[in-house]
């Protein structure tokens, strides 16, 4: 596979037989079949730690029952009675008040680094990149074009979406903007990467809906956690379909091989000889080894993501 071609930097339109509404069906059809599955289970697992949290907050001991035990004379009985009831605040109603101010707190800080430390992206910023955020905004159907922001991270290849009541934003790691700007050109590969965070935006997965109860189901750890991750890894083989829809499936594979080499060593990447590698039929302890690693990720590991990106059929990723 030809990796050496070069995208020039005005070459920013999308093909125009991609209609909305297409898009939206394809998109539909390839979504990971067992995510939504997963994201209502997790909701019942959520519902029962709320309801877990109040019975146990109900069971706070009276000042009468305390004395009962013994604890002696009354100011000791007080102090106990406030203990208590602190820490009745932190797993009652206050408790879930507490966690949902952290939680948003924690979402504004995200949103707070990209004013302090992000360039904005605009029509003079990174107008190619605006120009697709534009088109994309449109074939999902978006009410509201997301806030795009590039960061510098100390080379870390990267890019998220966060959200806050009233906007997403999604943060491109400039690290992986130089692919198009310095020596490579290549638009395709960021804007693949640019389409798949738009996914996340489109599916909802980071709404706060859809994070809360991912993180109240945690209350029981082990079924809690198991599915929490298969969730996560199933949100990331859907926003990969969704980055298929948008950009056609241009440079599907060159994004996975830059993931994978970093930003500079992927054009030097034989991809063929890579897929013959992952498709080959592995010894048992490869196989397992891949499988303890994806287990315990919260993103499909490469193989597994780069072979359900190139399944000519579409079909759900791997979960484990």
């Amino acid at each position: 596979m030809d990796f050496e071609h070069e995208t020039p930097e005005t070459e920013i339109a999308f093909p125009e037989e991609l209609q909305p509404e297409e898009v939206q069906a394809e998109i539909r059809r390839t979504r990971h079949r067992k995510e939504l599955r997963l994201y209502r289970l997790l909701i019942v697992l959520g519902v029962l730690a709320i309801f877990y949290v109040f019975w146990r907050a109900g069971e706070r001991p009276s000042l009468e029952e305390l004395q009962s035990y013994g604890y002696g004379d009354p100011t000791t009985v007080t102090m106990l009675s406030t203990i208590a009831l602190i820490a009745s605040l932190f797993t009652g109603i206050g408790g879930i008040v507490i966690f949902l101010i952290s939680l948003l707190f924690q979402y504004y800080a995200y949103y707070g680094g990209q004013l302090a430390y992000s360039i904005r992206v605009s029509e003079k910023n990174f107008p190619e990149i605006y120009h697709k955020a534009q088109e994309y905004t449109r074939l999902l159907g978006l009410k509201k074009m997301p806030e795009i922001y590039v960061r510098q991270m100390n080379g870390q290849v990267n890019a998220y979406t966060s959200w806050v009541p009233g906007k997403t934003f999604i943060q491109l790691n400039a690290e992986i903007v130089d692919l198009a700007y310095m020596e490579n050109k290549d638009f395709d590969t960021v804007f693949f990467v640019m389409a798949h965070e738009f996914g996340h935006v489109h599916l909802h997965h980071v709404q706060l809906a859809y994070t809360l109860w991912p993180m109240l189901a945690m209350f029981f750890p082990a079924v809690g956690q198991l599915f929490y991750l298969g969730l996560q890894r199933a949100r990331e083989y859907s926003a990969d379909r969704v980055a298929q829809a948008l950009t056609a499936g241009k440079a599907e594979l060159e994004t996975m091989m830059m993931l994978s080499a970093g930003r500079h060593a992927y054009k030097h990447v034989d991809a063929e000889d890579y897929v013959e590698r992952i498709n080959e039929n592995n010894r048992a302890l490869e196989r397992f080894a891949r499988w303890c690693i994806n287990f315990g990720s919260t993103h499909p590991i490469h193989p597994y993501r780069v072979r359900a990106i190139l399944d000519p059929e579409k079909r759900s990723g791997r979960l484990l």
